[in-house]
């Protein structure tokens, strides 16, 4: 299995964010487990603009399950793209 340095950003809506924000304990357990999984090399979170921007080697299952996370919690698909970091 290959891991890819990936570059991945996600945002949500405005309606899906405060949907996060009055969840129990927020949007940090959501952002703490993507975090602790994925071990970015580099990451980037926008509170306003309720965007996160990562760098992390993924392998094909990791890439996986980040799409199905960022769909089902987000609203939206990680936008990933290669990176050179």
């Amino acid at each position: 299995m290959i891991n890819r340095a990936l570059l991945s950003i996600f945002r949500d809506s405005a309606d899906v964010g405060n949907s996060l924000d009055f969840e129990e304990g927020g949007p940090g357990p959501l952002i703490g487990y993507i975090m602790d999984s994925f071990a970015p090399e580099a990451s980037y979170t926008q509170a306003g603009l309720r965007g996160v921007f990562m760098v992390a080697d993924l392998d094909e299952a990791q890439m996986t399950e980040l799409m199905l996370i960022v769909s089902r919690k987000f609203s939206t698909y990680p936008d990933s793209r290669p990176s050179f970091l």
